[in-house]
């Protein structure tokens, strides 16, 4: 569903394999979040509340009632 495997693509490559999911904070105050999954940490504020998320990270951060899926 979340992810796009791109064939080839090395566990150390640098190249993610999963296609990034866009996350909407509605949290009041700015938040760093660290992917519990990958450890990439996620900067989110009402100026920027729209950040792109490893889906791998982005399960266990819809699971918090701050974010919602990106329209």
């Amino acid at each position: 569903m979340f992810c796009g495997h791109e064939q080839g693509a090395g566990r150390n490559s640098g190249i993610s394999r999963y296609v990034a999911v866009n996350l909407h904070y509605i949290g009041n105050m700015p938040a760093m979040i660290q992917g519990p999954v990958t450890g990439n940490v996620y900067r989110f504020s009402h100026l920027e509340p729209v950040q792109s998320v490893d889906p791998r990270d982005a399960v266990d951060l819809l699971a918090d009632r701050q974010f919602r899926l990106a329209r």
